[in-house]
């Protein structure tokens, strides 16, 4: 005897089955997260709309308290070169920008050719008669320089 006429889509016997129907459309990512369960709540969804706003909040604050602080900032360096005098000293040139009658102390560092500090001085630039002053210093070393640089400037009180 001979099986009647298959229908398509309708299982055959002793056919095994996945045990899910399908309906010829694709499976959505929003269908599986329904299926399984991960839709968030209203809940959930508040909290993470109440992250969202506070870390923008951050960083806006911090553009905004980083861009005020370097604007109102009363001291300004520029590196402008080195020269290495020897295997025990680099002589650095750079100019500082503050107030004429104002003192700052700067820090200037001695870098080896692997970047690894080998000497650092903090230097006195006190009053002069223009804002802007260029001053050379000398660094000792512990090894042979390759390079030097203001690591940064501050006014004394």
């Amino acid at each position: 005897m001979s099986p009647g006429p298959v229908t398509p889509g309708a299982a055959t016997p002793g056919a095994a089955t996945s045990g899910t129907a399908t309906s010829g459309a694709a499976t959505t990512q929003h269908d599986l997260d329904v299926r399984y369960g991960r839709l968030p709540g209203p809940r959930r969804r508040r909290l993470a709309r109440a992250a969202g706003v506070v870390a923008l909040s951050a960083a806006v604050g911090w553009v905004v308290w980083a861009g005020l602080g370097q604007a109102g900032a009363d001291v300004r360096f520029n590196d402008v070169g080195y020269r290495v005098v020897d295997a025990a000293q680099i002589d650095v040139t750079y100019d500082v920008n503050k107030d004429p009658d104002r003192t700052a102390v700067c820090t200037l560092q001695a870098f080896d050719r692997d970047k690894a500090t080998v000497g650092f001085v903090e230097v006195r630039v006190g009053p002069a008669e223009q804002r802007v002053v260029r001053d050379t210093a000398t660094v000792r070393t512990a090894a042979r320089p390759a390079s030097a640089a203001v690591q940064g400037c501050t006014l004394l009180p």
